[in-house]
């Protein structure tokens, strides 16, 4: 048996909402606030693994049109991490090695770590200042690609996740903030 695209969409979209509502209000206001404080003098520098890699770069680029100084870990012009600055970190599972091992390097000079999460009580809640975990427990059996909480489910999520963060920082000067993102939008296309 297949499906049709539309009832695909429908599954990913009716998957990724109900995963959506599974996070705590609070710790979503606490990791938009944390990101927002001391803007922009602040540097945020980003990692994760696979597909969440993907996702998180793009909400480091939409930060770095609205005027923060990003760093994505790994790339040439990376610079060192240091006190003051964040670590943000997305992990499906919350134990992806790589991730780990570099929350507890960072934490050594002095960083602070936000993450995203797609499982609860993971190993990478307990070295966090900031956690947002999805509760894939709580939303259901999905149909997707799935393994210990991570997978297309809580990648789809994420993305959402990152963009409503993004309009929840600009919100109140939509205007404003779009002609100002626009100035910092790649011109060598």
């Amino acid at each position: 048996m297949s499906w049709s695209f539309d009832q695909a969409a429908e599954v990913v979209l009716k998957e990724t909402h109900t995963l959506l509502t599974t996070l705590d209000a609070e710790k979503v206001k606490r990791l938009i606030a944390h990101v927002e404080k001391d803007w922009p003098e602040k540097r945020l520098f980003f990692w994760a693994r696979g597909r969440s890699f993907l996702v998180l770069r793009g909400f480091a680029m939409r930060l770095m049109h609205m005027g923060y100084e990003v760093h994505i870990v790994g790339e040439v012009d990376c610079p060192a991490i240091g006190e003051g600055d964040i670590l943000i970190v997305a992990s499906g599972s919350g134990g992806t090695s790589s991730v780990l091992l570099l929350v507890d390097k960072a934490r050594q000079f002095g960083a602070q770590i936000v993450a995203i999460t797609g499982r609860p009580n993971s190993p990478l809640q307990e070295k966090t200042d900031e956690v947002v975990e999805f509760n894939p427990e709580k939303a259901g059996d999905s149909v997707q690609l799935y393994s210990n909480g991570g997978g297309t489910r809580f990648e789809h999520s994420l993305m959402l996740f990152l963009d409503s963060v993004i309009l929840s920082l600009v919100f109140s000067r939509r205007e404003e903030a779009y002609q100002e993102m626009l100035k910092r939008h790649a011109n060598l296309e």
